[in-house]
């Protein structure tokens, strides 16, 4: 499966250049940064992007629901059954993704989709409102 990290302006280049210097290059995983250079069409951008890997499964990550970047990618993964989207890129679900994709049934829509509520739900839980104890009689804590 490849994974492509999708975003406003330079955020999944830097998830991408995140994944790369804490997992090694994945050879399955491209990213687009939409909107950084002036009179570049994202669709265009995208399309460009998947043609050497349309008819392989593509999962697709964008930052945020509803978003530009997201409502375009929709599209595209409407048209075809071997697309996936999830929203709301971070960093622990892209590393829970890597890791989580290897092994699966490609001709198993079923699978795949259970797969990936469950990887949601682990990049979910890599969510936490970290709190410092500050009493100056107690370590900080976390």
């Amino acid at each position: 499966m490849e994974i492509i990290l999708a975003s406003h302006s330079n955020l999944a280049k830097g998830m991408y250049d995140s994944v790369s210097l804490i997992m090694g290059k994945q050879k399955n995983l491209h990213y687009l940064t939409a909107y950084v250079n002036d009179g570049i069409d994202f669709k265009d951008q995208l399309i460009q992007e998947i043609e050497p890997i349309k008819d392989n499964l593509i999962l697709f990550v964008t930052d945020i629901i509803g978003g530009s970047v997201n409502t375009t990618i929709a599209q595209v993964v409407a048209q075809n059954e071997k697309y996936f989207l999830i929203s709301g890129m971070n960093l622990p679900l892209v590393l829970e993704l890597i890791n989580g994709i290897s092994g699966l049934d490609d001709s198993n829509s079923s699978e795949i989709k259970t797969k990936l509520q469950e990887i949601v739900k682990l990049g979910i839980s890599g969510l936490k409102l970290v709190e410092l104890n500050n009493n100056e009689n107690e370590e900080d804590t976390f």
